[in-house]
């Protein structure tokens, strides 16, 4: 450390205990910390309530259980800041910068967000904006009353905030989780969110939620897509010394056939993929986190290290998926983050998630036969559902409609309507049928084999169907020798 170094860290140190004497009413002054680093200062539970701050540089700061009431931090850079705890009623956050802000249990009631414009002496004007709170965790923190119209709020952690009163208008919050979010008298007018992620929001009205306004998605068109998928193929042969990174956000690719691309690297944030078929793609280190990827199909995917955090996978196909770590150098491990992602009625036979981060995941209804989860995260996952939400049918195999299989019976012998590792669906009349009624089937495929006995049990009849469930009881190992030789080897059940 440098000479010069030392005696600005001495000097702001000097000013801390002059603002600490002029807090207890003993000689001292108000802290002028305007436009200075202090990044690298131990800050823990300090008093810095009223300071002067604008345009300090706070990136990274341990700020936890700071107090830092009717501060003035306008313009202030606190990205990545961990201000767990600490105290900004009354904040002066004009402009300010909090991009990925660790804010868990922060009171920040009054606190002012909006535009605001500051000027450094040498008159360069640093910021001209609304305060940036971007992937900014705010878990329980209190917002009441707080100001903060026209910021941007993508991604951010609003989960049981107090937001009672705050003025919300114009702000940009897409893939924002609002669970348990107290909205009681808050403005939305003209704020920018999907009305679908504010479902689990508490005292929401309906005067508000008329006032929201949906995101708009920019459409790719074809030639657009394809120019950007070679220029991210030199990117990847390259090691990205040449072509050009796949980087999209707020765009809308729909059911496009991007199978067996190798889209490694590539950042597709806040997109709108349904539906989208990347079927055997190669997604390493992809950053997918807060898209939509509902019905999309994953299937054979090597997403190792990928990030889908907050993403929605309801009822994508991600059976035989790798997300497992990505290795990197020095022998260290980068892990796939599937934080607060929807993993409902999702297909995860066979997928590999060993080492994931699944913290608040919500896998109700996933298929998860043959799922490895090894070493996962997986606090807060939600694998049942919770009180007062309707029971989702949870299936532990994947069902197949083809090849259709023949079964016969002491009733006759008949058809499938689908099957899996689990039972079989008859195309059948159903009378005689009664549920829980015990039968032994002879199971064959036209294609493969001899037909193979089995014990099963009528669990549903359908008399609209016509059709008749039945569960195996017990999966014998010479039918399941049988099933596995019809399905691809991804889809085996081990």
């Amino acid at each position: 450390m440098g000479v010069a170094q030392q005696d600005e860290i001495e000097a702001i140190r000097k000013e801390l205990q002059l603002h600490r004497n002029w807090l207890d009413g003993k000689a001292g002054r108000r802290a002028e910390l305007q436009f200075r680093d202090l990044s690298g200062l131990p800050l823990k539970g300090a008093r810095l309530s009223e300071a002067k701050l604008s345009g300090a540089d706070l990136s990274g700061a341990n700020l936890e259980g700071a107090d830092l009431a009717r501060a003035d931090l306008f313009g202030a850079d606190l990205a990545g800041a961990d201000l767990t705890g600490a105290n900004l009623a009354g904040a002066d956050l004009r402009g300010a910068n909090l991009h990925r802000a660790i804010m868990t249990d922060v009171v920040l009631r009054g606190a002012d967000f909006r535009t605001g414009r500051l000027i450094s002496s040498d008159g360069k004007t640093v910021c001209d904006n609304a305060a940036v709170l971007t992937e900014a965790r705010l878990e329980r923190a209190v917002l009441c009353a707080a100001k903060l119209t026209g910021c941007d709020l993508s991604g951010a952690d609003l989960m049981d905030a107090d937001l009672s009163g705050a003025d919300l208008s114009q702000c940009v919050m897409v893939g924002v989780d609002f669970t348990g979010a107290n909205l009681e008298g808050t403005q939305l007018a003209g704020a920018v969110v999907e009305a679908s992620a504010l479902g689990g929001a508490k005292h929401l009205s309906e005067l508000a939620r008329a006032q929201l306004a949906a995101p708009t998605y920019r459409q790719l068109s074809p030639m657009e897509l394809s120019i950007a998928i070679r220029q991210h193929t030199h990117w990847v042969e390259a090691a990205g010394t040449a072509g050009a990174r796949l980087d999209l956000e707020m765009v809308e690719l729909p059911a496009v056939d991007l199978s067996e691309k190798d889209l490694s690297g590539a950042r597709l944030r806040h997109c709108k993929l349904v539906d989208v078929n990347l079927q055997g793609a190669r997604l390493d280190m992809a950053d997918f986190a807060y898209s939509d990827l509902s019905g999309a199909d994953l299937e054979r995917t090597s997403m190792r290290g990928a990030s889908l955090k907050r993403a929605n996978l309801a009822h994508a196909l991600l059976a035989g998926a790798n997300l497992s770590p990505q290795p990197m150098s020095g022998g260290r491990e980068w892990p796939a983050n599937l934080e607060g992602a929807c993993l409902r009625g999702t297909d995860l036979t066979n997928a590999a998630l060993t080492g994931a981060i699944l913290r608040r995941t919500d896998m109700v209804g996933a298929i998860t036969t043959g799922l490895s989860v090894k070493g996962a995260d997986l606090t807060g996952a939600k694998r049942t559902p919770g009180e007062g939400e309707a029971t989702v049918q949870r299936r532990r195999f994947r069902r197949f409609a083809t090849p259709v299989l023949v079964v016969g019976s002491r009733r006759g012998t008949y058809k499938t309507r689908d099957w899996s590792f689990g039972g079989l669906a008859l195309a059948c009349p159903v009378q005689g049928f009664e549920a829980g009624e015990k039968l032994t089937l002879l199971v064959a495929s036209p294609a493969v084999g001899d037909p193979v006995p089995v014990q099963a049990v009528v669990t549903s009849i359908s008399p609209e169907v016509p059709s008749v469930g039945l569960r195996f009881e017990p999966l014998t190992d010479e039918l399941k020798a049988l099933l596995n030789r019809l399905v691809p080897e991804h889809l085996r059940y081990r």
